[in-house]
């Protein structure tokens, strides 16, 4: 039933447990587990320097591998090979459209997750890509 399983991360608690229950799934069903982490467009209008800018997105770039390391470390520790991604875009949007091209069979994430502005859209990731979905989405708590 669920060959494909992907499952975006980033770094909150709530991903970690999504990607604990992608794993779950991934063994009792055999299914290929691919993480992804999207890292958010930076406003750049107000650092002035490119060489700070490039500072700042190489720092944010190697945040974002790291935590795909980890999560190739934890499924490694289960004796489970995972595939990982690391994207940029609108998060939501580069969700939805890296797991339709790639053809994903259920979406496993978390239901709140540590984006910039995490106070006044609380959930607006999940919530996006549970209602544009073509396929089965799983909210973990």
């Amino acid at each position: 039933m669920f060959s494909k399983i992907l499952v975006p991360v980033d770094g909150s608690d709530n991903s970690h447990r999504a990607l604990d229950a992608a794993l779950l799934l991934s063994e009792k069903l055999g299914a290929k587990v691919t993480t992804i982490h999207v890292m958010e467009d930076i406003p750049v209008l107000h650092i002035q320097s490119e060489k700070l800018l490039r500072e700042v997105l190489d720092a944010y770039k190697k945040e974002s591998q790291l935590l795909l390391s980890k999560c190739s470390e934890i499924a490694t520790r289960r004796g489970l090979l995972i595939n990982t991604k690391l994207l940029q875009g609108n998060v939501g949007s580069t969700i939805l459209d890296f797991c339709e091209k790639e053809k994903y069979d259920i979406i496993v994430m978390g239901s709140r997750g540590m984006g910039k502005f995490k106070e006044l859209i609380l959930g607006s990731v999940s919530s996006k890509v549970v209602h544009h979905s073509r396929c089965p989405v799983l909210v973990i708590r």
